[in-house]
C-alpha cells in the first residue's frame, strides 16, 4: 500500500516521515530529493538557470535556495515554472524508490504539493497533516528563524493552495507535542497492520 503524506505549511509533515522511518517504514522525501535536483551536477540545473538567470547562484556557482525562494515566493508564475522543471525529475525518483521497496506492505512518500502536482493516483491512500495558524506561525519563527511578519506572510501565501481535508483519507491535527504526534502515528499504523492481516 502506497501512502502519500501531504499537508499545510509547518504542520509537521517531515516529522511524521521521521517517526515512520524510526518505525522501520520506507519513506521517500520529495523536499530532500528536490535539493538534489538543484545541485549543479543534475540535468535540471541548466534548465533552472536558463529560466531564472545566474542571479540565483551563490559565490560557488551553486543555486542559492534562499535567493530562488525569494523569486518564486513573490511570483506565482515563476513558482509554477520551477515546479514544471523539477516535478518530472522528483516523480521519476519517487517511482524508482517505490520499485526498490515494492516488497514492503506499507510505503510512504512525503509530498508537500501532492494535490497541486496531480499525483493522487500514484497513491492508495493520502494522509493530510495540518495545524492551527498560530501553531504554524510559531513553528516557522522558532524553527526557520522567520520574523512574525515573514511567518504570517508565508502562511497566507501557502494557504492559498492548501489541500482540502476532504481530499484525504486520514487527517492528522498536529497542534500538540512530539509525544502526542508519535502516539497518533503509532495508533494509525496499528490500524493499517490490522487491516493488512485481515486482508491476507
Amino acid at each position: 500500500m502506497k501512502i502519500g503524506i501531504t499537508g499545510t505549511i509547518a504542520s509537521g509533515k517531515t516529522t511524521v516521515g521521521i517517526l515512520l522511518k524510526r518505525m522501520g517504514m520506507p519513506v521517500f522525501n520529495c523536499d530532500q530529493y528536490a535539493r538534489m535536483v538543484l545541485e549543479n551536477n543534475h540535468p535540471a540545473f541548466a534548465e533552472i538557470i536558463n529560466a531564472f538567470g545566474t542571479d540565483i547562484l551563490d559565490e560557488a556557482g551553486e543555486i542559492d535556495r534562499k535567493k530562488l525562494a525569494s523569486v518564486i515566493f513573490s511570483d506565482e508564475a515563476k513558482r509554477k515554472q520551477l515546479n514544471d522543471i523539477t516535478h518530472p525529475y522528483i516523480r521519476t525518483g519517487m517511482l524508482k524508490f517505490f520499485d526498490n521497496v515494492k516488497d514492503r506492505k506499507l510505503i510512504f512518500a512525503e509530498v508537500p504539493l501532492l494535490f497541486e502536482a496531480g499525483w493522487q493516483d500514484l497513491f492508495d491512500e493520502i494522509w493530510l497533516i495540518t495545524c492551527r495558524k498560530e501553531t504554524a506561525v510559531q513553528r516557522m519563527m522558532e524553527m526557520r528563524d522567520y520574523s512574525l511578519q515573514e511567518a504570517e506572510s508565508r502562511y497566507a501565501v501557502q494557504m492559498q493552495n492548501a489541500p482540502d481535508a476532504a481530499q484525504a483519507d486520514i487527517v492528522i491535527y498536529n497542534d500538540g507535542d512530539l509525544h502526542d504526534l508519535n502516539s497518533e502515528i503509532n495508533r494509525i499504523i496499528r490500524t493499517y497492520r490490522e487491516r493488512i492481516r485481515n486482508e491476507s
